[in-house]
C-alpha cells in the first residue's frame, strides 16, 4: 500500500465532527509531518479531504470508510485486459444457481489455463459460493492416457475386484473433491466410456466407481475441465453439449506486448519472494523477454524467468552481491534473439523507456519498471488513476501532478467535441443495448435542458463512458473527480444540468451515483468553443547523447501528457554533431508552418545547435542545458496549453530540479575561456586572425573571447597573461611564436587551414563542456571537494587517454570523467555502483587496456582513499576503447 492510501485508509476513521491534525496523523502512522502534510493536501486537492481552520489545521475524510469489496478475479484483469471476457464468463458460471455451472476450458499450451482454474475457485470462495475448506484438486488425464481403466478408476474411484490388481477399493477424485472443484486438464486424453461417466454425473449429479453396479454414488462437485485440443474432433459431442460455459483463453502473441510486458513484471516479483532478495534485471532483458518467440507461451515465459534467475542467484551467492544482476549478456541464445525482432522493435522501444537507467530494480512489493497503462482509454477513471501512479514513479510533486490531471481531464473530453465522423453503428456490439439507449436519453435531456444539439462524437463517448461508470458501480469502485470544485465553479449551468441527468442512468441501472459523475458529464456537454484547443505556437526538441536517451524522455512525457508534443534526436558518441543538426534542420524544415523552438540539451557541442538553427531557419530558438525528464515534462506542458516561448522557458528553468542546481547563491563563478593571437605589434597578423577565427569559429555566446597580444614586450605581455589567468583560462594560442604555457600551440599555417577550423572547435566546447561540469555538477556532489575531484579526475582521464587511445573524441572524455566523478562519489558514501556485464569477448579483446587502466586506478584509490571495484575498472576501459556496453 502506498504512503498516501495508508493516510487516506487512517482519515476515513475521521469526520468533520472529529477532525484530525497533520501531526497527530504523522504520529500513529510513524511517518515525518511534511510526507504527511503533502499526503492529506493532495487528497484535498483529489476531493477525498476537507481541511479546516489555521494554526493547527484540521482534515477529515470527505466519505465515510467503505469495506473494500475482494474480487480477486477483477484485480487480475486489472493487469491482464485481454482476459476480461474470460473472467466475466467464468463469474457467470461460478454465480449461476443453485450450485454453478461446469466449466470448459480451452487454448494452446502454456496459455494459463491451470492457474485460471485456480483464479475461479479462489473467486468461488470469495463470493461464498463454497466453503472456506473445500478442496480444489487438480488431476492431468494426460497422466493415465495409456491405461485407460486407470484414468477412469482415478476419478470415479475403484470397487475391489473390478480389474485384475484391484486389490482394494479405492476412493476417486470426485469424492475427494467433493463440495469443491476438480479440475480435469487435458480432458480429450479421457476415453470416451469416461466422457460417457462423466455426463452422467453432470446430468444428475451421480456416479458409479468403476466395477460397481448395484449402487449409486453423490457428490456436488464443479468441473472444469480443460483442453488444447479442437473440441469438435476430441471430444464427444454429448459430452460438450453438457458444458455450456466453454472459455478460451487466448495465447500470448493475441494478449499484447503492453500485457506481456506486466506479465514480465509479476514472475520478476514472484522470484524476489522465493528469493527474498532483490532482482536487478537489465533494459535490454526485459527488451528480450519482449520480442523473443515463446512458442509455449505464459508458461514458457514464467519458467524461463525463473531459469534466468536461479543462474542469476548462483552467481549472487558466489560473489556476495547486495543484489541478484541479470544482463543481457547471460542470457540464452533463443531469448536474446528477441533483441533483434525486426517486427515489434519499434513498438517495444517505444513500450520501454530508458528512464536514464540501464537496470530495472524488483522487490516484493513494486518496482522502478515504468509499467504502460493497458486498459481502454475510454475509462476516465482509470486514465486518471493511472497517471497520477505514473507520476508518483517519477517523482512529480503535487502542484505539477494536479495540472497535468487537469490537462488530461481536458484532453479527454476534447477528443469527443471534434469533427471526426464515428460510427454508431457498431456501438451497441460494445457496449449493449441497455447503455446505448440509456446515453440517448441523458443526450435528449441534456439538449432540452441546454439547448443545443449534442454531436454524435459526444453520444459516443457517452456511452463509453456510461459503459464503464456502471461496470465501476457494480465492482464497488469509488468514483472520484479531482476537478469537481472548478468545475461546479466554472460551469455551474452545465453541472446542473448534469446533476438532473443523473436521476435518468440511477433510474435505468437501479444505482446510485455522487455528484463527482455529474462533474464528469458537465465536461461532455461543454460547447465546442469553450473545449477548442490553443494552437501549439513552440516545438519542444530534446537532443541527448546515448542510443535512446533523448527518444525515451519524449515518449514517456508524450505518454503522460496523452499528446505527441516532445520530438526526441538521439546522438551517438560517434555521431558528429553536424549529422544530428542536419536532422533536426530536416525536421524543422518539413513542417508545415515554422514555430518557435526550445532546445532541451544535454551537454557538449550539441549547446551550439540553437545558434546554428536561428541563423539557418531564421526563426526564435531558446537553449536549456542539463536537461531532464522533469523539464521535458514542464516544457510539453507548457507548450501544449498554447504558451509562447519565453514563458515556457522561464517556466522550464524554474521548476524543482534546474533551479536547484543553479541557485545564484550556489553556483561556481564561470571561468572566462581565452584564445591569445601572438605577433610582434599585437596589431597585423594576430588582428587578422583574431577577425577571421570570430567568422569561423562559434564562441559560445562571449564565454571565449580571442585576444590579440604583442610578444615584443615582455612586461607587458606576462602582466597581460597573469590578468588572463587569474580571470579564467587560456585554452591555445595562435602565431608566429610559441609561449612557454602549458596550452596547444596552433600556427598561422594552422590558422589558415580551413580543415584545422574543426580542431579549435573542439577545443572551445571541450573546455565549455568540462566548466559545466565544474560549475553544475560540483555543487551536486555529497563529496565536499567536488570541483577539485572534476579537476583531477580531468586529468586523469587525459593522461590515460593519451596512453590508451590518442584519438578519443572530447565528448566520451567529457562522459568518461563525469561517469569516474559520480562513482568516486558513491564509493565515498559507501553505496555500490553497477556491475559490468562481463563477457570473455571483452577481457580478450582489451588484455593490455584493463591492465593499464587497473595500474592507473591505483592513483585515484590511493589519493581518494577507495577502493575501485573491477567492473568499473571493465567500464573506465570500455569508454577508452569507444566500446558499447549497453
Amino acid at each position: 500500500m502506498k504512503r498516501i492510501d495508508k493516510v487516506a485508509e487512517l482519515l476515513s476513521q475521521y469526520s468533520e465532527k472529529q477532525p484530525v491534525t497533520a501531526s497527530e496523523v504523522a504520529e500513529q502512522l510513524k511517518i515525518t509531518r511534511a510526507n504527511v502534510s503533502s499526503d492529506l493536501n493532495q487528497l484535498v486537492k483529489l476531493g477525498k479531504a476537507k481541511k479546516s481552520g489555521t494554526k493547527p489545521i484540521y482534515f477529515c475524510s470527505t466519505t465515510p470508510k467503505e469495506k473494500k469489496i475482494s474480487n480477486i478475479l477483477d484485480e487480475f484483469t486489472q493487469k491482464s485486459p485481454s482476459l476480461f471476457h474470460c473472467s466475466e464468463q467464468a463469474k457467470a458460471a461460478i454465480l449461476y444457481p443453485p450450485n454453478g455451472m461446469h466449466i470448459l476450458l480451452t487454448g494452446e499450451t502454456g496459455v494459463g489455463k491451470s492457474m485460471f482454474a485456480e483464479l475461479i475457485f479462489n473467486y468461488a470462495k470469495s463470493q461464498n459460493k463454497m466453503k472456506t475448506h473445500s478442496d480444489f484438486i487438480t488431476f492431468n488425464c494426460a497422466d493415465y492416457a495409456n491405461n485407460p481403466q486407470l484414468l477412469v478408476g482415478s476419478i470415479f474411484g475403484v470397487l475391489k475386484g473390478a480389474y485384475t490388481g484391484a486389490e482394494n477399493d479405492r476412493v476417486g477424485l470426485l469424492e475427494k473433491a467433493n463440495g469443491g472443484i476438480l479440475f480435469l486438464d487435458e480432458i480429450h486424453r479421457l476415453p470416451p466410456e469416461g466422457q460417457e461417466m462423466l455426463f452422467t454425473f453432470i446430468d444428475r449429479g451421480i456416479y458409479r466407481r468403476l466395477g460397481e453396479t448395484n449402487s449409486e454414488r453423490q457428490a456436488q462437485v464443479l468441473l472444469i475441465c480443460a483442453t488444447t485440443e479442437d473440441t469438435s474432433s476430441s471430444l464427444l459431442q454429448t459430452f460438450v453439449r453438457r458444458i455450456p460455459m466453454r472459455i478460451e483463453i487466448p495465447n500470448l502473441v493475441d494478449r499484447g506486448l503492453e500485457e506481456r510486458l506486466h506479465l514480465i513484471s509479476s514472475f520478476f516479483q514472484t522470484e524476489t519472494k522465493k528469493l527474498r532478495t532483490p532482482i536487478e534485471v537489465s533494459t535490454n532483458t526485459i527488451r528480450a523477454l519482449l520480442g523473443y518467440h515463446c512458442s509455449n507461451n505464459v508458461g514458457q515465459l514464467k519458467a524461463d524467468i525463473q531459469l534466468l534467475c536461479a543462474k542469476a542467484y548462483s552467481q549472487f551467492i558466489a560473489r556476495q552481491e547486495e543484489t541478484i544482476k541479470i544482463s543481457s549478456y547471460e542470457l540464452p541464445h533463443y531469448i536474446r534473439e528477441g533483441l533483434y525482432n525486426a517486427e515489434d522493435r519499434k513498438k517495444i522501444w517505444l513500450l520501454l523507456p530508458n528512464m536514464n537507467t540501464r537496470f530495472f530494480l524488483f522487490n516484493e512489493e513494486e518496482t522502478t519498471l515504468f509499467l504502460p497503462n493497458i486498459t481502454k482509454g475510454n475509462d476516465i477513471y482509470q486514465i486518471i488513476e493511472q497517471k497520477i501512479s505514473d507520476m508518483e514513479r517519477i517523482g512529480l510533486d503535487i502542484s505539477q501532478s494536479s495540472e497535468i490531471i487537469d490537462t488530461t481531464i481536458t484532453n479527454y473530453y476534447r477528443s469527443y467535441n471534434t469533427d471526426s465522423v464515428v460510427d454508431l453503428t457498431n456501438l451497441e456490439q460494445i457496449v449493449g443495448s441497455e447503455i446505448v439507449a440509456t446515453a440517448n436519453k441523458v443526450c435528449e435531456k441534456a439538449s432540452r435542458l441546454l439547448n443545443f444539439y449534442l454531436s454524435d462524437n459526444v453520444r459516443y463517448g457517452l456511452a463509453l463512458h456510461l459503459y464503464n461508470t456502471i461496470q465501476r458501480v457494480k465492482r464497488g469502485q469509488k468514483i472520484n473527480n479531482p476537478r469537481i470544485v472548478e468545475i461546479k465553479k466554472e460551469h455551474p449551468h452545465l453541472f446542473e444540468a448534469a446533476q438532473h441527468c443523473l436521476s435518468v442512468i440511477e433510474a435505468d441501472f437501479s444505482v446510485k451515483l455522487p455528484e463527482d459523475e455529474a462533474g464528469f458529464l458537465a465536461l461532455f456537454f461543454t460547447s465546442e468553443k469553450s473545449q477548442s484547443k490553443k494552437s501549439q505556437k513552440v516545438e519542444v526538441i530534446v537532443v541527448a547523447h546515448g542510443e535512446s536517451t533523448a527518444t525515451s524522455m519524449a515518449n514517456v512525457v508524450n505518454k503522460l501528457l496523452g499528446e505527441q508534443i516532445a520530438v526526441g534526436f538521439d546522438m551517438s558518441l560517434e555521431e558528429k554533431p553536424i549529422s544530428a543538426l542536419s536532422k533536426i534542420k530536416k525536421y524543422l524544415s518539413n513542417k508545415d508552418q515554422l514555430k518557435d523552438v526550445l532546445l532541451l540539451v544535454d551537454m557538449g557541442s550539441l549547446i551550439n545547435f540553437s545558434d546554428d538553427l536561428e541563423k539557418s531557419l531564421n526563426i526564435r530558438i531558446r537553449c536549456i542545458e542539463l536537461v531532464s525528464t522533469l523539464h521535458v515534462l514542464e516544457a510539453s506542458r507548457k507548450a501544449s496549453l498554447g504558451n509562447g516561448l519565453n514563458e515556457i522557458y522561464e517556466s522550464t528553468m524554474n521548476i524543482k530540479g534546474l533551479s536547484t542546481y543553479q541557485k545564484k547563491n550556489e553556483r561556481l563563478n564561470v571561468l572566462k575561456l581565452y584564445i591569445l593571437t601572438l605577433c610582434t605589434t599585437g596589431e597585423g597578423s594576430a588582428q587578422l586572425i583574431k577577425k577571421m577565427l570570430c567568422d569561423r569559429l562559434n564562441l559560445r555566446g562571449g564565454a571565449c573571447e580571442i585576444v590579440s597580444l604583442q610578444v615584443t614586450d615582455e612586461d607587458l605581455l606576462e602582466q597581460t597573461i597573469t590578468n588572463l589567468n587569474h580571470t579564467g583560462k587560456i585554452i591555445y594560442t595562435i602565431g608566429t611564436f610559441q609561449l612557454p604555457l602549458a596550452c596547444p600551440h596552433f600556427s598561422i599555417t594552422d590558422a589558415l587551414d580551413e580543415t584545422k577550423t574543426e580542431k579549435m572547435q573542439s577545443l572551445i566546447d571541450y573546455e565549455i563542456a568540462f566548466e559545466g561540469m565544474r560549475t553544475n555538477i560540483a555543487t551536486m556532489l555529497v563529496y565536499e571537494q567536488g570541483e577539485n575531484l572534476i579537476s583531477s579526475i580531468r586529468d586523469w582521464v587525459e593522461t590515460m587517454a593519451s596512453e590508451i587511445n590518442p584519438n578519443l573524441s572530447y565528448e566520451i572524455k567529457v562522459g568518461l570523467a563525469c561517469h569516474i566523478v559520480c562513482m568516486i562519489d558513491r564509493l565515498k558514501q559507501g553505496k555500490a555502483v553497477s556491475s559490468f556485464p562481463q563477457t570473455p569477448y571483452f577481457q580478450e579483446k582489451y588484455v593490455t587496456e584493463i591492465a593499464s587502466v587497473q595500474k592507473n586506478s591505483q592513483i585515484l584509490e590511493t589519493y581518494y582513499a577507495v577502493k575501485i571495484p573491477k567492473d568499473e575498472i571493465f567500464y573506465i576501459t570500455a569508454f577508452f576503447m569507444n566500446e558499447s556496453f549497453i
